[in-house]
């Protein structure tokens, strides 16, 4: 009998100023899904810049063969817009393209990677859309009956991602919920127009 195959992604963020490296990992063994969330200690860098380095994170739903998506976000700090998507994704079937994203991104007032609140970007995926589908209504809700959360990860920060019956889409990987060891800081159940008939010009 063989053993499951076994496959792990890290996401590491490291602060050059104070040498302290966060990293959350996912692997994935068969049908288990375990997160690993560790902290570093090691030498700051001499650089006089105030600002600290990402590593981007890694685009899991490649290497897991998931159907999700990771879109700007294996670049760039997009983690709502891309939980948005992987929303719609799950509600409608319509991927969304990382141009689409960026517009969203753009449309709600965000820039580089300042981040944009998730009832903002709700608020804007109302009123623009994204990948031809117009959100059609939102409420706040239970974690458990909710498509979209925003978690604290502790060590790993806040992060946005999309839930689907019971588990959270984080970097392209499906988390269940309880194992995240996150703090739910919002939850929101969402209707999309494209449930009830197809997208149109998905973009």
């Amino acid at each position: 009998m063989t053993s499951a195959k076994s496959v792990t992604v890290t996401r590491k963020v490291v602060n050059n100023n104070t040498g302290v490296t966060t990293s959350t990992s996912v692997t994935k063994t068969g049908n288990q899904t375990t997160v690993t969330k560790t902290t570093t200690i090691g030498k700051p860098k001499t650089a006089s810049s105030s600002s600290s380095v990402s590593t981007p994170a890694t685009a899991a739903g490649l290497v897991l063969g998931e159907a999700w998506i990771t879109g700007p976000n294996d670049t760039r700090d997009l983690c709502a817009p891309v939980a948005l998507a992987n929303s719609l994704l799950a509600a409608t079937g319509t991927e969304a393209s990382n141009a689409a994203l960026e517009r969203l991104y753009a449309a709600s007032g965000a820039w580089g990677d300042s981040g944009v609140p998730v009832p903002v970007l709700l608020a804007e995926a109302w009123r623009s859309g994204l990948a031809g589908c117009r959100l059609a209504a939102w409420s706040a809700a239970m974690p458990d009956d909710a498509d979209l959360a925003l978690m604290d990860l502790g060590d790993a920060g806040v992060h946005a991602a999309a839930v689907t019956g019971g588990r959270a889409v984080m970097w392209g990987a499906e988390v269940p919920l309880g194992e995240t060891g996150a703090v739910i800081l919002g939850a929101w159940s969402l209707r999309w127009h494209g449930e009830d008939t197809p997208c149109r010009s998905p973009a």
